[in-house]
């Protein structure tokens, strides 16, 4: 599977993978912050991690 060049943008790897389309950047960081208004950060962080592996991304 081929690589997505990760942009010069603040963040995680998978920022900056997600930095190659705007309108998913966009999309992850309305998201994200809804989550943080909701779930606790150890839970949010759960997510993360589970997400990195399910997707096999290192974090």
């Amino acid at each position: 599977m081929g690589r997505l060049p990760q942009k010069n943008v603040e963040g995680t790897p998978f920022k900056k993978a997600l930095a190659n389309s705007p309108s998913i950047m966009d999309a992850w960081n309305q998201l994200d912050a809804a989550l943080n208004g909701i779930l606790e950060p150890e839970l949010m962080e759960m997510l993360r991690l589970r997400s990195a592996t399910n997707n096999g991304c290192d974090y």
